[in-house]
């Protein structure tokens, strides 16, 4: 009996050990832990204190433990803590520092990355060059690393590329396509447009006629709901009190519904519009009131500079529209269209390439300066005409619309040889945004401003 009780002691005692006892190398990893941030020998002995170790510094979850010496009290504290500072587990990526905002935080990029957590990588020697640095409307290239920004309306997505709408009507976009359209059915609707149609109620918002005494004069484009910019040599000496901008217009034979007359408070024209060369021919209209935006009724959006010239002139094609004559009509006197020439009922649209001005120069033997924009056919049949002077030139870009140019003048539809002249919104942008923030004395609006609609339609319908 002894023997067999001895037996049993040793072999307790043997699992025991080889349970407790373990491997010098093993207990050495056991036995020791990592020192709290205040290293040191004083700094070892100091019981736990949760200002020191986990207000006044970051604590990990060990030394909140060391602090409350209860697991209950621990997780509670910690699952609070990780809350407060969403920056304690540095959730920015690539060595980017996290900055805690007041209920959430921001990563600080190192140089070559970007985005919400410093994930996506940039070459950001290119800028700008490539691909517009990726942003959805302007890439600013002045600083140290390249920085997007949106039209008016817009602000910069998470991603800091992306710009969404903030409004409900922004500018350069389609109400009635916006939300119903996918990437591959709004290139084929451009594509569409190269053969030229009408352009459907709702499609060609920023479009507006100008009447100038209740007759159709030239077409103009909404930029603001108080401004709309047109050619200068359709408005020059003429009295603002005569003309009517009407937005939401589109079939000029019949009343549609969507149409807003409304009266020009004041006209103008570029300071330095030269009339004998067709030189800077832009002009900007002030409304006696503002457009009431809509389905039908929306401002283009006005590029900057640079982007005009580098990405949205490398679009292949841009998109004019009006109610042009079918004829020859010229630009022989400087005062605006002519109305002799039977005109589109309804509102029409077109694809048109740029052609280089030095080429348009060369075979219209008219002089191209840098303020203007040379686009058509050369074999005509296509293009912009006389009736159409004053309206837009529109750029799509990344799914949004921009203002590219003002039509000018043309040299007639149908004959070969014969391309469009167009005002080069480039030019002119600083302009423009100079005028449109200058106060006017005396309020912001003159007087009533709405037209009745409709007009007086058997004198309007005189011209055709």
């Amino acid at each position: 009996m002894l023997v067999k009780t001895f037996y049993a002691v040793w072999v307790i005692s043997t699992i025991v050990s080889a349970a407790v006892f373990l491997e010098r190398d093993d207990a050495h990893v056991v036995l020791v832990r990592s020192k709290r941030a205040n290293s040191g020998y004083f700094e070892e002995m100091k019981q736990g204190n949760l200002e020191r170790e986990c207000i006044e510094e970051i604590c990990n979850y060990e030394e909140a433990r060391e602090v409350f010496e209860d697991d209950t009290k621990t997780e509670t504290f910690w699952l609070t803590y990780r809350r407060r500072d969403p920056c304690l587990d540095n959730p920015c990526k690539n060595n980017g520092t996290c900055v805690k905002m007041e209920n959430s935080y921001k990563c600080q990029c190192p140089e070559g990355f970007e985005g919400k957590y410093c994930q996506t990588v940039f070459e950001d020697t290119l800028k700008c060059l490539y691909l517009n640095g990726g942003c959805e409307h302007f890439c600013n290239s002045s600083g140290p690393q390249r920085k997007c920004s949106c039209a008016p309306g817009y602000a910069l997505g998470e991603d800091e590329r992306k710009c969404i709408a903030q409004v409900q009507y922004p500018c350069g976009k389609i109400p009635s396509l916006d939300a119903g359209m996918n990437q591959t059915q709004r290139v084929s609707l451009q594509v569409k447009l190269v053969g030229g149609n009408n352009c459907p109620r709702g499609q060609c918002p920023w479009q507006v006629l100008l009447k100038h005494n209740g007759r159709s004069l030239c077409g103009g484009v909404i930029v603001h709901p108080e401004w709309v910019i047109t050619a200068a040599h359709c408005v020059v000496n003429r009295d603002a009190k005569d003309l009517i901008v009407v937005a939401g217009e589109h079939n000029l034979d019949i009343p549609e519904g969507t149409e807003q007359g409304i009266y020009v408070a004041s006209v103008i024209p570029y300071n330095q519009y030269e009339p004998s060369t067709g030189d800077g021919d832009i002009a900007l209209l002030r409304l006696r009131m503002p457009i009431a935006l809509g389905p039908n009724a929306v401002p283009i959006c006005l590029p900057q500079q640079h982007f005009a010239k580098s990405e949205m002139a490398a679009v292949r094609f841009h998109i004019i529209s009006g109610w042009g004559k079918r004829t020859s009509g010229g630009n022989d006197n400087q005062t605006g269209a002519s109305h002799t020439h039977y005109s589109s009922p309804i509102l029409r649209r077109l694809a048109v390439p740029l052609i280089p001005n030095s080429e348009c120069s060369l075979k219209s033997g008219f002089n191209f300066t840098q303020n203007m924009l040379c686009a058509g056919y050369f074999l005509g049949n296509h293009e912009a005409c006389r009736g159409d002077d004053g309206s837009p030139l529109v750029t799509y870009y990344s799914n949004t619309y921009f203002l590219m140019g003002v039509v000018a003048w043309g040299r007639g539809c149908p004959k070969e040889g014969s391309y469009s002249v167009y005002t080069n919104m480039a030019s002119f942008l600083d302009w423009a945004e100079e005028v449109m923030k200058t106060p006017v004395v005396g309020g912001p609006f003159l007087g009533e401003g709405v037209a009745e609609m409709p007009f007086d339609l058997e004198s309007a319908l005189d011209d055709y």
